[in-house]
Formats: C-alpha cells, structure tokens, sequence
C-alpha cells in the first residue's frame, strides 16, 4: 500500500498569532491518478484530511487557506511520476 509517508502541515494561524502542526496519512496506492477517477477519490482523501486538520480555523480566520494547503502539500509529496500522472488527469480535454 502506498501512502504519502507523511503529511506534515505546520499551519499558521494568523488570527491567533500561533502555530501549529498536524499530520495525516493519505493513502494513493490503490489509485490510478492517471485517470480522472482515481484522481477524484485522491482529492476526496485529500479534502477528508484537510478537514480534520483544519476545522480548529475559524472559517474567517483562513480554514479555506489551510486546506489549500494541505492540497498543495499532499501533491507535492507524490512521488514525481505520481504528481505527473495526477496533474495530466486534471488539465482539460480539448475537443
């Protein structure tokens, strides 16, 4: 099973003037990112984590930055073939 070995969030919270850090372990390895099915459930897992890691942010205190975050920090430890994989499935088909 391939999962991000770790998922290490430190979030700022600007509002409060403290930080803090979380970690979650998002499992991919049963997906196959190159397609846009596997990339949807591995962004449903990717929303599910963010949500737990970030629901002590106050909405109005940047809970949407903190999962945009969490986003970009859980693609950025794909494996490099992954991340290629990940990111194709997303760009558009053009007709």
């Amino acid at each position: 099973m391939k999962t991000l070995a770790s998922l290490t969030a430190v979030l700022i919270i600007a509002a409060a003037g403290s930080a803090s850090a979380q970690e979650a372990r998002i499992r991919w390895g049963d997906l196959d990112l190159s397609t846009a099915a596997g990339a949807d459930a591995f962004d449903a897992r990717i929303r599910s984590a963010a949500r737990k890691m970030c629901r002590s942010i106050p909405v109005t205190g940047g809970r949407a930055a903190c999962q945009t975050a969490v986003r970009d920090e859980a693609v950025r430890l794909l494996p490099g073939a992954a991340q290629v994989d990940y990111a194709l499935s997303r760009v558009p088909l053009v007709a």
